[in-house]
């Protein structure tokens, strides 16, 4: 993927149920986003809040404390690569500033900073925490599309409840009183607006919201536990089919899978609390996403960028999989999903050999079937590009391409259709696994038809990797289905190879090969026969924050009428 690469099968379509699900027009269906708006729906969100709160369990993630400094001494909230002035009592209020990155705002409202302020030691910090979240009551009390949007309601009131303690012991003695009511407004906005059209993580977290506020008002009345029930019941439900029996989430997604085996184990806390026991079945999820968690992760300790996926916390993902209570090593394949591990020596590959998911699931989902990734020991050598919240609106959607992904594209075009809504057209579908261990070494036979429907052809690729890891051989063929011949013959291919924008590459042999060093001076070098070679720009979004230049092997040829097969081996070099 380079910069200024045209779009290519990417054309309009039906807006993703999760997009729609997402915007506030789709919120307010039934409702109307005037009567949201109004005064009257104010009222209806109550004036008379429970008499008793329960403190359910204290936050216990780490924040960042030079951030909470920094809000604490400069009056600066910085967040998903923006930053903006946040100060209480301001004639700039913050909560819906024009302007303002709408993730920025989404972070603000959320109140997931509060721990970043709480961490930072400074007494000071629990009555700033007090004095903003007063401040938000005071000018967010009736809905809007940006304070009130589903899950930032959701994240606020979980955020909120865990840091109560925290801020009441330095604020005044009104504040408690203030407080309840403001999370009880919410909490029935948020009960409303979660009776149709949730999916996805955004579910998880809506319904984890609701267990907490019920938890947290059990001792004002049955209907909190009836309320408690319903959500508990709903979320057991849901994670029953969303999380996969081989413990991926539907949307195939890396960072997904960490967060919302974060929101899980926060119910589960919850629960245990107020010594009660966390269904059967959210267990089970828990039991089940952890050793998926351990298989998404690299040599490095980040996470394998797939679907929208960039490296993440390494301190967050050790705390999450320590607080799984599970054990469990990462498996070599996942059998529902289809990604594929294979390990070896200090070598690790991690190849998706699934289908993209299917719709209403596939707004952050990425065209890159039978793409791979390889680390050696603790440092990435073959990446696909990646993308992170905050990142530049054209690059998120480039980085979505086929071509932005380390597997093999034809005729520039994605081997799944993007749609300009975002939504997924055309999968690749019919993606066929076959896997063998002979020796020690490790074999993967993958293919699937995102090219039949245009051009009759079917992308094979075959991996295998050595005993000791030192070898890494592959095949990339282009063949007509079932053994016709290519009905739109002498497109041109190019398998690519994205790498870590760590490693140093020249070109050697005359052209017929290329040579990568990593940082700690240990070398790789990839040949290929069938193909021309070549060394080309490309851009890594791996890490939040970051558009960092970097390189890719690219591999290219035309695929004849009677299909074409391109060998290559990514060896280690010694001393």
């Amino acid at each position: 993927m380079v910069p200024g690469a045209r779009p290519i099968r990417s054309v309009q379509g039906r807006p993703t149920a999760k997009s729609a699900a997402k915007s506030a027009v789709k919120e307010s269906r039934g409702l109307g986003r005037w009567f949201l708006g109004s005064s009257l729906y104010s009222l209806t969100l109550g004036y008379n809040a429970p008499q008793s709160f329960f403190a359910v369990a204290p936050d216990g993630w780490p924040g960042d404390p030079a951030l909470g400094q920094r809000l604490l001494m400069a009056g600066e909230l910085a967040a998903v690569g923006s930053a903006g002035t946040v100060l209480p009592e301001s004639d700039d209020p913050p909560w819906q500033r024009r302007g303002a990155a709408p993730l920025w705002l989404d972070a603000l409202n959320s109140f997931g900073w509060l721990r970043d302020l709480r961490d930072c030691g400074d007494p000071a910090a629990g009555m700033l925490a007090a004095r903003l979240v007063d401040d938000w009551t005071n000018k967010e009390w009736r809905w809007s599309p940006v304070t009130w949007k589903r899950e930032v309601v959701a994240n606020r009131i979980v955020n909120w409840i865990r840091h109560y303690e925290w801020m009441a012991a330095a604020s005044d003695p009104g504040f408690a009183a203030r407080f309840v009511l403001s999370i009880s407004r919410q909490r029935v906005h948020l009960r409303r607006v979660a009776r149709h059209g949730m999916i996805g993580h955004e579910a998880v977290a809506v319904l984890k919201a609701l267990i907490f506020a019920d938890l947290a008002f059990i001792r004002d009345g049955k209907h909190f536990e009836k309320g408690l029930e319903q959500s508990l019941s709903r979320l057991a439900k849901f994670v029953k089919r969303y999380v996969l029996h081989d413990g991926v989430v539907v949307e195939r997604a890396p960072h997904v899978q960490l967060a919302v085996l974060r929101h899980l184990l926060d119910v589960r806390a919850a629960l245990a609390s107020a010594e009660r026991r966390a269904p059967a079945e959210l267990l089970a999820a828990i039991d089940r996403m952890a050793p998926m968690l351990r298989f998404f992760r690299h040599g490095d300790g980040g996470l394998a960028l797939f679907n929208g996926t960039w490296e993440g916390d390494r301190r967050m993902i050790d705390l999450v999989l320590a607080r799984s209570s599970s054990g469990e090593a990462a498996p070599a394949m996942a059998l529902v999903s289809g990604f594929q591990r294979l390990v070896a020596g200090t070598s690790l590959v991690i190849a998706d050999a699934g289908s993209p998911p299917g719709r209403g699931m596939d707004g952050i989902a990425h065209a890159g079937t039978l793409s791979f990734e390889m680390s050696a020991a603790h440092e990435r050598l073959i990446v696909n590009c990646g993308t992170y919240p905050g990142a530049p609106r054209d690059w998120q959607h480039f980085m979505r391409y086929t071509a932005a992904h380390s597997t093999a594209v034809v005729d520039d075009t994605n081997s799944t259709e993007i749609t300009d809504h975002g939504s997924l057209e055309y999968r690749a579908g019919n993606v066929l696994i076959d896997r063998a261990d002979e020796g020690g070494a490790q074999w993967l036979d993958m293919c699937h038809d995102g090219y039949r429907s245009l051009y009759g052809i079917i992308h094979r690729r075959r991996l295998w990797l050595s005993p000791d890891g030192g070898d890494l051989r592959g095949e990339d063929s282009f063949l007509g289905y079932e053994g016709r011949p290519i009905t739109v013959p002498d497109q041109r291919f190019i398998a690519r190879f994205h790498l870590h924008p760590t490693v140093k590459a020249t070109l050697a042999q005359s052209g017929q090969a290329v040579l990568m060093r990593l940082p700690s001076g240990r070398g790789w070098k990839l040949r290929a026969t069938g193909a021309g070679i070549g060394l080309a720009e490309s851009i890594y979004l791996g890490e939040e924050g970051r558009v960092r230049r970097t390189e890719q092997i690219v591999l290219v040829g035309q695929v004849p009428v009677e299909g074409i097969t391109v060998k290559w081996a990514l060896t280690r070099m010694e001393g």
